[in-house]
């Protein structure tokens, strides 16, 4: 074990630009949050690949990373065909928890969606924890912040009504073997009331991640409605009751 080697002159903050297809969003010909996720993920990823401790490199090390916490507030969302920017950069780590920011601004540099998000690293052999400084003490900082708190723990949803238990599908497990932190997100919105979703927006939502869930594992998702806008979701393992995620989203009306 040793701290990575990053690339001289490396980037504090890194941004890519994307357009947003037609794959990409909904009936209402928005991005979706799912799939704003996935571009977060792109991007993070890039960045470190940019810095010289890509998946390949961490993987020599027996470490990858995991979201922990994540949040996101939403002034606009990108639509069909629209160009976006996308930055990120990393605010350093406290403990076990390493940050990162996330910001996206349309084509005058107008912020849409801001975000900021935690992370753990884990050994792949033993799946504990791992501190990101004895690794990562040396990658690019940048101490811009877009929130005044952190992401917060989430309370447990009080008697959420259930959906019937899925097990994790193939095309849900990612190259760590585990469920993709976005599937979690897809199953929630998709027990969303489909009405209410013609009608409505995303406007913040944020994600807990408490435990990873496994090809064999079956799951189901519950739902509290604690406002008229505003729902408290979580993912719990069948077979035992173990929460795998816990979310609140709030919405605005269209």
């Amino acid at each position: 074990m040793g701290a990575f080697h990053i690339k001289p002159g490396s980037p504090g903050k890194f941004s890519e630009d994307f357009v947003v297809r037609s794959y990409h969003t909904d009936l209402h010909r928005q991005l979706t949050i799912p799939k704003l996720c996935s571009f977060f993920q792109d991007i993070a990823g890039n960045h470190t690949v940019a810095c010289g401790v890509g998946w390949e490199v961490m993987q020599e090390q027996n470490v990858f990373w995991v979201l922990s916490r994540l949040k996101i507030d939403v002034t606009e969302l990108p639509v069909w065909r629209q160009k976006i920017r996308v930055s990120t950069w990393s605010m350093g780590s406290d403990g076990l928890f390493a940050f990162r920011n996330f910001r996206v601004e349309d084509a005058f540099g107008n912020t849409m969606v801001k975000a900021v998000s935690m992370w753990l690293m884990v050994n792949t052999e033993t799946r504990r924890l791992v501190r990101p400084d004895d690794y990562m003490r040396d990658f690019p900082l940048c101490t811009e912040k877009l929130f005044d708190t952190e992401p917060e723990k989430l309370p447990m949803p009080n008697n959420p009504c259930f959906s019937e238990a899925a097990a994790v599908s193939f095309t849900e497990t990612d190259m760590n073997r585990h469920m993709n932190n976005v599937c979690y997100i897809e199953r929630i919105l998709n027990t969303c009331d489909f009405d209410f979703l013609l009608g409505h927006s995303i406007s913040g939502f944020q994600i807990n991640f408490l435990k990873e869930a496994v090809p064999g594992d079956r799951l189901k998702t519950g739902t509290v409605q604690t406002d008229p806008l505003r729902y408290m979701n979580n993912i719990v393992r069948e077979s035992d009751g173990v929460e795998m995620v816990r979310t609140e989203i709030m919405w605005k009306t269209m």
